[in-house]
């Protein structure tokens, strides 16, 4: 069990959580998205979040949640709700309101930077598991650069890609943070933290201490 956690996530920045299976780093993720009740204590909105609701978020409306805090699972399959690939990334941004050419538009982009367009029409359970990893992530980027949640908490985003798909994902991932989103993710990919992670917190023996911060985590908005 996790305890006396104290940790800031900022806009604009990435930090991850890392640690030895087990420790709690999925269970620290789905704290901070929301979608878990702490034991004590609470997660408080603060920035762009506050704005939206003041109460902790554990106590907002799910279809809000929703919309602010974009979340990836440990299981990807806990997380699609429609028959095909391409209806489950259609769902958020026609859900936001943006019209269907653009979010076709984006949804083709999404599909064919993260190689899932041959798999457009399949059901996702028939996924193989590294295919089922980009959907999750595709869906938490799927309601588009002018509608993506304030907050992305992935877990394990890049287990199981190939070099290709791993670039995009971290470039999709990069560009967000740029335009001021917090990304939050849980993970044992070195590569990903030298290349995107502006802060990593250690999560072993039910603590969570901050290990490395860049000045640019320090400077960002708490999200």
């Amino acid at each position: 069990m996790l305890e006396g956690v104290d940790l800031a996530v900022r806009a604009g920045t990435a930090t991850a959580l890392t640690g030895p299976n087990g420790a709690g780093k999925s269970t620290l993720l789905m704290l901070l998205a929301g979608l878990s009740k702490p034991y004590r204590g609470a997660v408080h909105p603060r920035g762009p979040l506050a704005g939206v609701d003041r109460r902790p978020l554990r106590r907002w409306p799910a279809r809000r949640l929703a919309r602010h805090v974009g979340t990836v699972f440990q299981h990807a399959e806990d997380q699609f709700v429609t028959p095909t690939v391409r209806e489950e990334l259609l769902f958020a941004p026609l859900r936001a309101g943006t019209a269907r050419g653009a979010a076709d538009a984006w949804v083709d982009e999404l599909l064919e930077r993260l190689r899932l367009s041959g798999l457009a029409d399949v059901h996702p359970y028939t996924l193989s598991g590294g295919e089922k990893r980009r959907l999750s992530v595709a869906t938490a980027l799927s309601s588009g650069p002018a509608h993506a949640p304030d907050v992305l908490a992935l877990d394990e985003p890049t287990f199981g890609q190939d070099t290709r798909t791993w670039k995009e994902l971290v470039e999709l991932l990069g560009a967000l943070r740029a335009e001021g989103r917090a990304v939050v993710m849980a993970t044992h990919d070195d590569l990903l933290l030298r290349h995107l992670a502006d802060s990593r917190v250690r999560v072993a023996d039910g603590d969570a201490a901050l290990v490395a911060a860049t000045a640019a985590d320090r400077e960002g908005g708490t999200a």
